[in-house]
């Protein structure tokens, strides 16, 4: 697969940047920093997935250019109206917010939240406008640029205090999403114009049912570190925290640079009507080898490794690694099939397992963190939980991909694949 290895390129350019000063940021910030950075990461990201009204989703299948022009529009000024609502609740909460999560600087720096949602949901939204037109070179683009920019933020403006911490998520986001912009092709002029009403009729299973299954899915991945936060302070969360960016950066480059050309692949597919089963296999036994051998040196090495890269205070850090390599594993192999239940207009189901995992891993950590105030309690409940999770929905996906039967004939003539921004 050249081209997840064209955008493995930029992702470990950018985010490789950002795991290298890991050791340096624990040095010049704190635990609580990293835990006011994982509940900024959390409530923005959510806002920034359900913003999008779906419209990054419906992009990948829209059979028209100007289908796409209508959905970004769409998708683009829905994500501004949410910001500054976002914003003005945030800012009447701002005290309660830095009282809820033991961090003042979420009080002070309460505009950061609606910024950097707004800026995730352009970057959402743009980046399925590039994945479908398969540009991978603007992709990797896109992640240099993203993860060189967070990294610089994070450094240079650390003498300020936490805002260069927490300020780096949105630096690395805008960075993004002026590589994207910049990578789009112009507009290809069609035949017939595309009304708006019709392109929201054709597409209202995803501006109707995908918002509420995005924003949970982001939240079922961040809902433990905000639980982790409320009930262990901000301290504690941190340490996890820090667990979660480290196997999270790899993790995350890896299952991001074959989710996106595994989305322009089958989203090509799905519009002409090909079969997806045997791409959908090949995509996870790939996944699934490379998986299984980092996760075998996260468990090894883990430990020795936090306490010699970022230092004696961090150790704890490492145990909680060997714990969740598993879990991350496994999500390598199920996050780039997982978006195929709504690209097949299974949104339904999608938003139900969407549902479940946040249960699972919501309902873990705080049971967890009922029973005992010892981290690690929580840290392998939620592993288990992930596991299941993550099980669960290849089962579903490779389910849907057996029942589906796309028809080619469905088909427009003459639908065209490139599009603008």
């Amino acid at each position: 697969m050249p081209a997840v290895g064209t955008i493995l390129i930029g992702t470990v350019s950018g985010q490789g940047l950002v795991i290298a000063i890991s050791p340096l940021l624990t040095r010049m910030y704190g635990p609580s920093d990293f835990g006011a950075l994982a509940v900024l990461t959390a409530v923005s990201s959510v806002v920034g997935a359900f913003a999008t009204f779906g419209v990054d989703r419906a992009v990948i299948v829209a059979r028209t250019s100007g289908a796409v022009r209508h959905l970004i529009r769409v998708g683009a000024t829905g994500a501004a109206l949410i910001a500054l609502l976002m914003g003005v609740v945030v800012w009447a909460g701002r005290a309660w917010l830095a009282d809820l999560f033991a961090a003042p600087s979420l009080g002070e720096l309460w505009w950061l939240f609606p910024s950097t949602s707004f800026a995730i949901s352009l970057q959402r939204i743009f980046s399925a406008a590039i994945t479908r037109q398969r540009r991978y070179r603007s992709i990797a683009v896109r992640n240099g640029l993203q993860g060189a920019s967070q990294s610089l933020c994070n450094v240079l403006l650390a003498p300020l205090g936490p805002i260069g911490l927490l300020g780096g998520l949105l630096a690395g986001r805008l960075a993004g999403v002026l590589g994207l912009v910049r990578g789009a092709s112009r507009p290809v002029p069609e035949e017939h114009s595309v009304r708006l009403a019709t392109t929201l009729r054709d597409h209202r299973r995803f501006l109707l049912v995908t918002p509420w299954s995005a924003a949970v899915n982001v939240l079922g991945q961040q809902a433990p570190s905000i639980i982790l936060a409320m009930s262990l302070g901000s301290t504690a969360a941190g340490f996890v925290a820090l667990t979660m960016r480290v196997l999270g950066a790899p993790v995350g480059m890896i299952a991001d640079a074959v989710a996106q050309w595994s989305a322009g692949a089958m989203g090509h597919r799905i519009r002409t009507g090909a079969p997806l089963a045997t791409l959908v296999r090949r995509t996870v036994v790939r996944s699934a080898l490379g998986a299984l051998v980092a996760a075998l040196l996260v468990v090894g090495l883990a430990p020795p490794t936090f306490t010699t890269v970022f230092g004696e205070q961090w150790a704890d850090a490492g145990k909680y690694a060997q714990v969740l390599a598993p879990a991350f594993a496994l999500q390598v192999v199920a996050s780039p099939v997982t978006q195929l239940l709504s690209l097949l207009g299974r949104q339904t189901l999608q938003l139900g397992w969407d549902v479940g995992r946040l249960v699972l891993t919501s309902g873990s950590v705080l049971l967890a963190t009922l029973v005992s105030y010892e981290p690690m309690v929580a840290v392998t409940a939620l592993a288990a939980a992930m596991i299941l999770a993550y099980g669960t929905v290849l089962v579903l996906v490779f389910t849907a991909v057996r029942r589906a039967t796309p028809a080619a004939s469905d088909i427009p003539a003459g639908a065209q694949e490139t599009l603008s921004v």
